[in-house]
């Protein structure tokens, strides 16, 4: 029996993390096909991807989302299947996810490592490209480093760098990968900026235009759609620069392989077809050549 010890320590641990993992964690499909509803979480105030209310919610990743309803219909067998939305604020998304509150997230959300401790993703549809906003009579201390995007060369470029931004202060969404960036360069540079973690794009882009802060940094898509909607636009710049890239992807439940599969296999049914193809088409222009590829490469064969 001493040899069967450590088997059965390891057994009993196994049956008791599983006791302890949500019920939820793969029966998403089998609630889906008993309530016969499909329900998706959104972020308003992050046009173009999501806006709107939950009764009249708008953007590229809800009308992806609506598309991706209508294949699961298809993929199921299920022609019924009823579609509502839950609106939800960034803080709130991957909880929700996690304990089957909604099925998935149809707003701008990057696939990282440390949000996979909490939720799967789905293949990609998008990558994001993390911008900035400034006024467009910003200093030359501000403006040449991110216009530029010159890297540290050594400790003279460094220090004057520093006594430049150190001078400014930023702004950067509350629960957003932008909070980890921003701090991690901010520690990188040695910087003693004040940095304001803000309740909505909105909010950040306000805080710029009233000089309360002097950059919000945020997806630059979502940023030039809040400058070209904001009365006082003409007074801000969004620079072409992209200080991170990432997939974007619908957050799932973890540890529900069939629930990912089926949502991986309509998506990328759907990214192929004419109407998500034209979708794209008519939110963010005719895809080039580099998007195009990116496309290719998050679709997979069936």
């Amino acid at each position: 029996m001493i040899a069967f010890q450590p088997l059965l320590r390891g057994a009993t641990a196994l049956l008791l993390a599983a006791a302890l993992l949500p019920a939820y964690a793969d029966d998403t499909l089998q609630r889906v096909r008993a309530s016969q509803t499909l329900t998706f979480g959104f972020v308003p105030g992050d046009a173009p991807f999501s806006a709107g209310t939950a009764e009249q919610p708008a953007g590229y990743a809800i009308e992806l989302c609506n598309l991706l309803a209508a294949q699961l219909r298809q993929d199921l067998g299920l022609p019924d299947l009823k579609l509502r939305y839950q609106a939800l604020t960034v803080g709130e998304m991957f909880p929700a996810v996690a304990s089957g509150k909604v099925d998935t997230v149809c707003s701008a959300v990057g696939d990282t490592l440390t949000r996979r401790e909490q939720v799967s993703f789905s293949l990609p549809y998008f990558a994001a490209g993390l911008g900035v906003v400034v006024r467009r009579d910003a200093p030359a201390s501000l403006l040449t480093p991110i216009n530029e995007g010159a890297q540290p060369r050594g400790p003279v470029w460094r220090a004057t760098l520093n006594q430049g931004l150190n001078r400014h202060s930023f702004a950067v969404l509350k629960d957003s990968v932008s909070v980890d960036w921003a701090r991690s360069r901010m520690r990188a540079l040695g910087l003693q900026s004040e940095l304001h973690e803000v309740a909505s794009n909105a909010e950040g882009l306000a805080m710029v235009v009233e000089g309360q802060v002097d950059a919000f940094f945020a997806d630059r898509l979502v940023l030039l759609n809040y400058q070209a909607e904001n009365p006082r636009g003409h007074e801000l710049l969004v620079p072409e620069r992209l200080f991170e890239v990432m997939p974007v992807a619908l957050p799932l439940a973890r540890g529900d392989a069939d629930w990912q599969l089926a949502v991986d296999r309509a998506l990328s049914q759907v990214q192929h077809s004419e109407a998500g193809q034209a979708l794209y088409a008519r939110y963010f222009g005719a895809p080039g050549e580099q998007s195009q590829l990116l496309m290719k490469l998050f679709q997979r064969p069936d």
